[in-house]
């Protein structure tokens, strides 16, 4: 069905758009993570579930966790947490991995970047609408009107992830071992994020890795206005929005600037 209405979309546009050609290698790089396998798109959703699984087991059983909801808490962080890593993970390798686009025509290289954080978004967008459908067997969990908000941080993650992406894809033309580095980052970052605790604790206790950890806030507000029904925090949204901004124009430019010598030097 998304398929059907992309396509009537794309018919009303001059032909060789964009848009088109981003959305095109976005679905190509989705379908090539999944089309061929048994279980297709469902992969997507195996991991946050394991992980779901093995956090809500020995946090509610160990550390006997007072979150109400906290199979929901666990859930909603860790997708936006997946979006993000996912993403720029990919961010990282896509000149890389699409070396025969660069060598072999006249494309902007930006376009690439934009197309894998549409290809993770999809996978994020599935996850989503697992969320969505858990949260109501799990004992009918209202949709609180707050949830107006949802796409304004789903946006700002969008900006986030895309220039990340943008600056490690830079970073991978000089430095080979960029992904070895980031994975420890993020790694790090996991538990720099109140995901699997109590953001209560987060803020009386770490509160300045707020403007440490840039999906800190966007998870906090995040689990506001899902699970808790309360506007989002505007200063730590406004920082979140600020912060991609200045993210995002840092990856642009150092892409503009040192992308060109990707195909000599990948």
């Amino acid at each position: 069905m998304v398929d059907t209405f992309v396509a009537s979309f794309f018919k009303r546009i001059p032909e060789n758009n964009k848009l088109e050609r981003i959305w095109v290698l976005a679905k190509v790089d989705f379908k090539s993570r999944y089309y061929y396998h048994k279980l297709g798109v469902f992969w997507a959703l195996i991991r946050p579930a394991i992980e779901i699984l093995v956090y809500y087991s020995i946090f509610t059983s160990l550390f006997k966790t007072d979150i109400e909801h906290f199979e929901l808490y666990l859930f909603s962080g860790l997708l936006f947490w997946y979006f993000f890593v996912e993403g720029t993970s990919k961010g990282i390798n896509v000149l890389l991995s699409k070396r025969y686009l660069i060598e072999s025509v006249q494309f902007n290289k930006v376009d690439l970047l934009i197309s894998t954080t549409l290809s993770a978004l999809m996978g994020f967008l599935f996850n989503f609408l697992a969320y969505l459908l858990i949260s109501i067997i799990v004992g009918g969990f209202p949709f609180f009107w707050t949830m107006i908000y949802f796409p304004v941080l789903l946006l700002i993650t969008c900006l986030m992830v895309l220039g990340f992406s943008l600056i490690l894809s830079t970073l991978s033309i000089y430095l080979k071992d960029i992904q070895h580095f980031w994975d420890m980052i993020v790694m790090a970052g996991f538990w720099m994020t109140p995901i699997v605790y109590s953001q209560e604790i987060f803020l009386e206790n770490l509160p300045w890795l707020l403007y440490v950890n840039p999906m800190a806030g966007l998870v906090i507000n995040l689990h506001n206005v899902l699970l808790y029904g309360t506007p989002p925090d505007f200063q730590i949204l406004g920082y979140s929005f600020a912060l991609s901004l200045v993210v995002f124009f840092i990856g642009l430019g150092l892409f503009s600037k040192f992308s060109h010598k990707a195909a000599e030097k990948i």
